[in-house]
């Protein structure tokens, strides 16, 4: 399928993009919401000390327009629109003081750079190697080591700086180029002593050392070898995140290779965190609390309230060359969250006349893969030292009208009548007994499978696929702590550049507190692996030392969005759920979902094979298939299979167990928010998150802006599940939901629960936090299946 955009809306719902709340925070809320968010969260000393310092107190949250997709680069913060080159002048210092605020600090004005000392020169053969020192600054206090190592012949030369004095030399030479380097890195950081000497600016640690670019640039320009119309500049990781917003601050870079950035780079805050199983404010502003001014860490989990994201600082960049290069399954970055910059970025150099200076690149591997040698050929391309084209490859092309037209699927809205609010009503009157409410089910599950798409034959378990793989008669396995049964020589280590990489191995292998697969859990976790359904992969985990003919309650695992690692994350410190679910005496099956981890490559092309499915019809049905496969297993007791999903796995979890009566028991853990209310004012992105953001439930997106009409919502499918006990864990603070609506729809579906004298088997938990899975709530839940699950 074609990629046009992925996120396009009618005109009429443009407002959409962002909600602002009616009534402001006092200061007293105010007070008190920071009282509660240090109880939920890490304590940061340097973070306590600031508070201390300075008196501050989160920001009036509802002052900013709800925006829980990317700030639009073409719409000011009070709305209006940026229509031309002008107005995007005026809308990207708008942009810059935004980001001075609340992510990177003040700047001071560019000092004079009073002296080039030359410390040595090295000819070397067919260059030369020049160290030197910039002095600048008050009393020019201020010194800079830079080392610049420029070819043989007649320039000039582009150049490519970096944040290390070494650089890329190597290959930069050998293609003509001055590979320049200064301190700037956490190895050799002539930055840092920059807050001493402007105490009245509060530039955090990568922004300073962003500025101090500039510096090296003042020089350059004294370099009669060097071409200061092509000087570009790389850096990966956190220096990936520094030469991004270096680039941005400086127009006379005028390319920028930003290498597995992460957030505070190029990927947004928004479409990372614990949220999508990885870094984010929280363990940013925490692990590293000097990267950016303390401010920044009042936004964790309120990233939709945050006026500034990556997409704003690649579009600061335009009309200026910028290529986002990482690694498939890199941990610190994410494919879709990248490619989500890139489109949002992308309006702007088109505006700017300037559309192929925006470039993607990525690679295989994890964090720390770099094809060098591509991002050169990017450069030279750029630079107008090669007349190749750049192609950018998406792993995510979704675009929902081109699939409507594709597809020709259309929707008759007059056939969907406006929905009752009652539960307990239907077209032949009062629901009064189970009976009644079974025949209004068995309607609510067919209209659930038609907006599903129209699932492709599968041969059943046994006939093709389908079973689990096994170790032995038993089908036992090897401890999880060695990985997922003897893993062969050389796996598991280092960074292997493989296409299709052992995530889970891997991840296994590194273990630590970022991983969340921590001691003595983990060793006292064993796991095997196991096929299912129509290619479908995962691993069994359950409690070493298990019995033989032992039969142990199993819990499928349904992540959330992890696009890198799939049912695995990182940057958390929390007891990982499989590790807890096995230490709680459970079996677990845990599996990558379709679009995810070592499955990333079936999202692009999923329509083009099944243009009438939909991808969260194929989860439903990698679930189905997977209790197909549990109830054969000899570890596993067929009648105590529950389902355990988090975020996007918590609307799987629903779908699934509402279509499947197998499903014993549910935990929904941030799973949803009623369709039907989610509209475009409510400012969590509304239904259109399933079909024109991301392509999960492509027939929802017939019903933007008519959300009413509906033929079911999430009520219905938890009513479907009664009385099997279901929990839904709801976080007064998350970003994907409303509360209130949640609340509401749990209370319609224990009408029907009680028909059934089961209204105590659906509960509902509302922690004071935001979307996550910490071990605070994990353990409650725990609490909640201990008593009704087993």
């Amino acid at each position: 399928m074609a990629r046009f955009k992925i996120f396009a809306l009618p005109l009429v719902l443009l407002s959409m993009a962002g909600s602002t709340a009616a009534a402001a925070m006092t200061a007293e809320e105010r007070r008190e919401y920071l009282a509660k968010l240090q109880q939920i969260l890490p304590d940061v000393p340097s973070f306590r000390e600031w508070l201390q310092k300075t008196g501050e107190v989160p920001p009036d949250f509802d002052s900013f327009p709800r925006v829980n997709g990317l700030p639009d680069p073409l719409r000011f913060l009070d709305g209006r629109a940026v229509r031309t080159p002008r107005d995007w002048e005026a809308r990207r210092t708008e942009i810059r003081q935004l980001f001075e605020k609340y992510d990177l600090g003040t700047f001071p004005p560019k000092p004079k750079l009073d002296r080039a000392v030359v410390l040595d020169e090295t000819p070397g053969t067919g260059y030369l190697v020049r160290n030197l020192r910039l002095e600048f600054g008050p009393g020019s206090k201020g010194t800079m080591r830079v080392q610049v190592m420029i070819p043989d012949g007649k320039g000039p030369f582009p150049v490519l700086i970096s944040p290390n004095l070494g650089g890329w030399a190597p290959s930069l030479l050998r293609r003509g180029y001055i590979s320049c380097g200064y301190a700037g890195n956490d190895g050799m950081d002539d930055a840092a002593a920059l807050a001493q000497l402007y105490p009245e600016y509060d530039f955090a640690l990568l922004p300073r050392r962003a500025w101090a670019a500039g510096l090296v640039l003042d020089y350059l320009e004294t370099l009669p070898s060097a071409d200061m119309q092509h000087v570009g500049m790389f850096g990966y990781s956190r220096d990936g995140k520094m030469v991004t917003i270096a680039a941005a601050m400086d127009r006379r870079i005028a390319a920028v290779i930003a290498g597995s950035t992460g957030v505070g780079g190029v990927l947004p805050w928004r479409s990372a965190g614990e949220r999508g199983f990885g870094e984010g404010i929280e363990s940013t502003t925490r692990s590293f609390p000097t990267w950016f001014v303390p401010r920044l860490r009042f936004f964790a989990g309120r990233e939709d309230r945050l006026p500034i994201d990556a997409n704003l600082l690649v579009a600061m960049i335009a009309p200026r060359a910028a290529l986002l290069e990482w690694g498939l399954n890199d941990e610190v970055s994410n494919s879709w969250g990248d490619e989500q910059t890139y489109d949002s970025a992308l309006k702007v150099y088109k505006l700017l006349g300037q559309p192929g200076r925006l470039g993607l690149l990525r690679v295989p591997g994890f964090h720390g893969a770099n094809d060098q040698e591509a991002c050169l050929d990017w450069l030279d391309i750029q630079f107008g030292r090669s007349t190749r084209v750049w192609t950018n490859h998406f792993l995510f092309p979704w675009d929902f009208d081109q699939w409507r037209a594709n597809s020709k699927e259309s929707v008759d809205l007059k056939r969907y009548p406006h929905a009752s609010t009652d539960l307990l009503k239907s077209a032949g009157g009062a629901i009064g007994s189970t009976a009644d409410w079974e025949a209004k089910a068995a309607g609510i599950r067919k209209s659930a499978e038609w907006m599903l798409g129209d699932e492709p034959p599968r041969m059943p378990p046994g006939a093709g696929r389908g079973g689990f793989g096994g170790r032995g008669p038993a089908g036992r396995g090897a401890p999880a702590v060695a990985g997922r049964g003897a893993a062969p020589a050389g796996r598991g280590g280092g960074n292997p550049g493989q296409t299709t990489p052992d995530l889970v191995n891997w991840v296994i292998q590194r273990g630590g507190n970022s991983f969340g697969w921590l001691e003595p859990a983990k060793s006292q976790t064993t796991s095997r692996p196991v096929t299912f359904g129509f290619n479908a992969r995962g691993d069994l985990y359950y409690p070493s030392g298990t019995p033989e003919g032992t039969k142990l309650p199993t819990v499928i695992w349904l992540h959330g969005y992890s696009y890198p690692l799939g049912y695995m994350w990182v940057y958390h410190n929390d007891l990982h759920p499989i590790l807890a679910l096995v230490q709680a005496g459970y079996a677990v099956l845990a599996f990558d979902q379709s679009g995810f981890g070592s499955r990333q490559s079936e999202a692009g092309p999923f329509y083009d094979r099944y243009p009438h499915w939909s991808q969260m019809g194929r989860m439903v049905e990698d679930a189905r298939a997977a209790i197909d496969a549990l109830e054969k297993d000899s570890l596993v007791d067929a009648g105590r299979i529950y389902l355990f999903g988090y975020s996007m796995g918590g609307a799987v979890g629903v779908y699934t167990a509402a279509l499947d009566a197998r499903v014993k028991g549910l935990v929904s853990i941030c799973g949803f928010t009623p369709m039907r209310s989610d509209t475009a004012a409510r400012g969590t992105g509304g239904v259109a998150r399933y079909s024109h953001e991301r392509g999960f439930i492509p027939r929802l997106g017939f019903f933007v802006g008519h959300e009413d009409q509906i033929p079911y919502d999430f009520p219905e499918l938890l009513g479907a599940l009664a009385p099997r006990p279901v929990l839904v864990v709801q976080p007064q603070l998350d970003r994907d939901a409303t509360p209130a609506d949640v609340k509401a729809a749990v209370e319609q579906a224990r009408k029907v629960y009680a028909l059934y004298g089961s209204a105590a088997k659906l509960e509902l938990q509302e922690p004071w936090d935001y979307n996550r899975l910490p071990t605070r709530t994990q353990d409650e839940i725990l609490k909640w299946m201990g008593a009704n699950l087993r």
